[in-house]
């Protein structure tokens, strides 16, 4: 039997400082009439700047209505209701994959980590690792083999709940997760459906819960300089 052919881990393109740059942008509701006027894009050209604003949308970070951009507002309420259906979702899948106990094949999972562990170093890093951290989670629900977790996952989890909580995660809390990322998936090759569904519910709570003391505090982790337009190609 020819094994399944596995995801390809993805990085954002899209400068880190124009990512910022949306973020803080505080004139969320506003519409654009076209890339070039989003927050960070004035000094891309016309072509990364079509380019860019498409990864936004795909991201979920954007969206295009009627020919006109947006910036989604991913407040911390929203941020964490997302998490907590995330986190529903994920719970069921991680049971599901540790009742598959022999039959799954973890390797994309731990490589993975492995990648996030080398980016989750500095904060200059934390937008790309929470980039990886939203596919880990995702193919934690594509192993359960359960395809309407997976299509309900994928279609009301976009990649920004993870981009935009990262803002709010602390880098100590960032490396403390990948543990228990390792913890998790040592409880589904064991079988453990219980420790391995607790596991996962508690990983997101935990998240959920230090997004929401930050954002109570106004703490940001993503780096301010330079947040206002971007050359690329430049360093």
């Amino acid at each position: 039997m020819a094994k399944a052919k596995l995801p390809v881990m993805r990085t954002i393109a899209c400068p880190a400082q124009v990512v910022f740059a949306l973020l803080r942008e505080p004139r969320k509701r506003q519409r654009y009439d076209s890339p070039a006027h989003l927050p960070g894009f004035q000094n891309l050209s016309e072509d990364d700047a079509l380019r860019f604003a498409q990864e936004l949308i795909d991201l979920g970070l954007v969206v295009r209505d009627h020919g006109r951009f947006t910036i989604v507002d991913w407040t911390i309420e929203r941020i964490v209701e997302h998490l907590a259906l995330a986190g529903s979702i994920q719970a069921l899948a991680a049971a599901q994959v540790a009742a598959l106990q022999g039959k799954v094949d973890f390797a994309y999972l731990e490589d993975i980590n492995a990648a996030l562990k080398s980016y989750k170093t500095q904060a200059d890093n934390l937008l790309q690792g929470a980039f990886l951290d939203y596919q880990w989670h995702l193919e934690l629900v594509r192993l359960s083999c359960n395809r309407v977790a997976l299509a309900t996952y994928a279609k009301a989890i976009p990649p920004a709940v993870w981009i935009a909580g990262a803002n709010y995660f602390q880098l100590d809390e960032a490396r403390s997760s990948l543990i228990e990322h390792d913890r998790l998936v040592a409880y589904m090759k064991a079988g453990d459906t219980l420790r391995a569904r607790d596991a996962v519910s508690f990983h997101i709570e935990e998240a959920a819960a230090q997004i929401r003391r930050a954002g109570v505090a106004r703490i940001e982790s993503y780096p301010v300089d330079n947040c206002a337009g971007v050359q690329v190609g430049q360093n």
